[in-house]
């Protein structure tokens, strides 16, 4: 819902006559700003010159006892978790109005909660114990089954409060005050100080924030947390307290580390079955086929040389020997080029092109300075299958007639670059649309890379031709890492 039209429709109907028995209101979550309709300023019986508070100063309307309650709740539904409860408001003329409050989060198209939107009622006082403890309960439940919990923290008093679900992730008691100290020494020494400037910025400006962190439990176990937080002000504009949630999403991350160091076990037997096939095509098929060639070769010294049908039938014979060499050579070596364990990269990737160009007839520019070095074996065997895929994916649908591979060596890591002068890709014309179906190719590459802790970049615009750009931590070769 357009927060746009949220504003008109709150304010376009003014209430006559006696208070308004509910009214409607919105908070805008980037904007940390809050917009009450006319009956709701009615209903709270707030003056007619009186300005829109900010959220921080409609909390201060809210009695203390009901209050962490509420801000807890708003915090909830920021993740998408909707509330209802009972408030105690207090007035300029007015103590103790109590105001049974609903609330939904609100998604844009692309599936981003941007607002909460709610409405008042007029309550009774007597129910209001049996609705907030419904209310936590049901909160409770919400902090569970989503793994995450809500907190508080008073600048001024110098300490926080955390919901009992986000006590229990901490691994600290229920109800305990939490000091800046006691959230900062937990973290990981290298989050810390990133963390420490993210939350000290966002309160100095006011603005809301997020960081991802690790935390360490007190029984040494570490928990991989997403942290989102609200500055609030009070009155004069000043930041007085800070609220938000925290998520674990500890399990996902093991779940995705596991996944990846599945996916990489699966790479590295493919690359070595990949190995064994070759050498096997090489040692085995490609020595009966040498074989046969020379059985051939002696069959012919035993042929009548005046017999030409024979010497035609023969000919041919050799020469479908010769042409099965050559593919089992080919085949070998695109499977897994020797020369790459043998002589290295640099060598491997020249006498590969040599033969892709012969193929493909495109010309190819390889770019590997003399002092290029020897890398560990899934640093050279990653970079030569991107190499051949990126080359592939030239020769079948850019239609360049060049291209050129340029590797380096830069500090710790090394870096290839393809690229070509061909049709380009297609821009996308939405999120969902990413051009032309490649294949599993560029999937794998970027797979590859991952695995081995690099970065991955495909630049491409129509009729601008592709670039493909690799980056990769070196590792020593004797590490075999």
């Amino acid at each position: 819902m357009p927060r746009g039209a949220v504003k008109k429709s709150v304010r376009s109907h003014p209430t006559i006559g006696s208070p308004p028995s509910s009214a409607s209101w919105e908070f805008d979550i980037k904007r940390n700003d809050l917009c009450w309709s006319i009956a709701l300023r009615e209903l709270l019986k707030a003056g007619a010159n009186e300005s829109e508070p900010h959220f921080g100063e409609f909390l201060e309307r809210i009695n203390p006892s009901d209050r962490e309650s509420f801000v807890r709740s708003m915090a909830a539904a920021r993740l998408g978790v909707p509330f209802e409860m009972d408030l105690q408001i207090a007035s300029r003329v007015s103590l103790g109005r109590v105001l049974h409050v609903q609330a939904v989060p609100v998604c844009n198209r692309s599936g981003e909660i941007v607002s909460v939107v709610g409405i008042c009622h007029s309550a009774q006082a007597k129910s209001r114990q049996t609705s907030f403890r419904q209310t936590e309960i049901l909160l409770a439940q919400a902090e569970r089954i989503a793994n995450f919990g809500t907190w508080s923290f008073n600048i001024q008093a110098q300490h926080g409060t955390v919901s009992p679900h986000l006590a229990h992730m901490l691994g600290i008691e229920p109800g305990l005050k939490v000091t800046e100290e006691d959230y900062w020494s937990k973290l990981h020494p290298d989050d810390r100080e990133r963390i420490i400037e993210i939350t000290r910025s966002a309160v100095h400006n006011g603005r809301p924030f997020e960081y991802a962190a690790r935390y360490f439990l007190p029984n040494g176990g570490v928990r991989h947390h997403f942290v989102r937080g609200i500055p609030l002000t009070d009155g004069d504009g000043v930041t007085s307290s800070i609220c938000g949630i925290i998520y674990d999403f500890s399990d996902q991350t093991h779940a995705e580390g596991e996944l990846q160091r599945l996916s990489q076990k699966l790479l590295r037997a493919r690359d070595d079955e990949r190995r064994n096939v070759a050498r096997e095509l090489h040692e085995s098929t490609g020595q009966t086929l040498a074989a046969l060639k020379m059985s051939l070769g002696r069959l012919r010294e035993a042929m009548p040389e005046d017999d030409e049908r024979l010497h035609g039938l023969l000919q041919s014979a050799v020469e479908l020997a010769e042409d099965a060499v050559r593919e089992v050579r080919t085949l070998s070596y695109l499977m897994h080029p020797a020369m790459l364990d043998e002589a290295g990269l640099r060598s491997a990737l020249h006498w590969y092109v040599k033969g892709f160009a012969e193929r493909s007839g495109i010309s190819v520019q390889v770019n590997v300075p003399e002092d290029f070095g020897r890398h560990g074996q899934e640093i050279e065997t990653t970079i030569f299958r991107i190499v051949q895929e990126a080359l592939t994916n030239i020769h079948r649908y850019s239609g360049s007639r060049t291209a050129s591979i340029s590797l380096t060596r830069q500090g710790d890591c090394v870096s290839a670059v393809v690229q070509d002068k061909g049709c380009g890709l297609p821009a996308p014309t939405s999120p969902r649309d990413r051009g032309p179906q490649l294949g599993v190719g560029i999937v794998g590459m970027r797979e590859r890379v991952k695995q081995l802790n690099g970065s991955f970049e495909m630049e491409s615009a129509p009729g601008k031709g592709t670039t493909v750009r690799i980056m990769l931590p070196v590792c020593p070769r004797e590490s075999n890492c």
